[in-house]
């Protein structure tokens, strides 16, 4: 018999979805309301076949006791592009990357750092460069799916970041519990240039 998995969808007052986790995670539980679904219910956001900024949590109250459904937002036009229209794997690290995304094991963190370089085309660069940065600017939140080695399926945690945030601060920390050594990291890219390291006991 097939055992039903439940992920968490933490979702705010509007009932715009924040974060997808497979278990509760205090971070977010302090700011946001949470409700559980199947995880056939929620597979397609995992996986970027569908965005959750296209959907809301709707709560139903009845004599029963509460619902919850997720509820297709009425379509709008998207100017934003985007490098890939599903999940992809973001590499290891390497010199040159615009996107850095740090799994820090030891101080159980999720750093998310932006390149200099790229903050500094908003000035310096070409047009087409200013463009970019721009585009990237707007874009609305991003998340970061950390998922066991090699396994998009086996999400560990998921960090939903402002890309202008970002780029107004240059690096983003997000704290957790748990220990997901051994991991790898899954995003839908607006950008080209990512990059993902752990760092570790040596």
């Amino acid at each position: 018999m097939t055992s039903l998995v439940l992920m968490y969808v933490y979702y705010d007052k509007n009932g715009d979805i924040k974060a997808i986790t497979p278990g509760l995670d205090e971070s977010f539980a302090s700011i946001c309301d949470v409700a559980t679904f199947p995880l056939t219910e929620v597979e397609m956001f995992l996986t970027a076949q569908k965005s959750t900024f296209d959907y809301t949590v709707a709560k139903i109250s009845s004599f029963a006791g509460d619902k919850f459904k997720l509820q297709k937002k009425p379509s709008t036009i998207s100017y934003t592009r985007t490098l890939d229209s599903y999940l992809t794997k973001i590499e290891p690290s390497r010199a040159g990357n615009i996107v850095l995304i740090e799994n820090d094991t030891i101080a159980k963190t999720i750093n998310i750092y932006l390149s200099s370089d790229f903050r500094e085309l908003q000035q310096d660069g070409s047009e087409e460069e200013q463009e970019s940065v721009e585009d990237f600017i707007r874009h609305g939140y991003s998340a970061i799916y950390i998922t066991e080695r090699n396994n998009p399926y086996g999400l560990r945690h998921t960090v939903t970041f402002s890309p202008r945030e970002l780029f107004e601060k240059g690096s983003l920390h997000f704290s957790h519990e748990n220990d997901y050594t051994n991991s790898s990291a899954y995003t839908k890219k607006i950008i080209a240039g990512y990059g993902y390291k752990e760092r570790v006991k040596k």
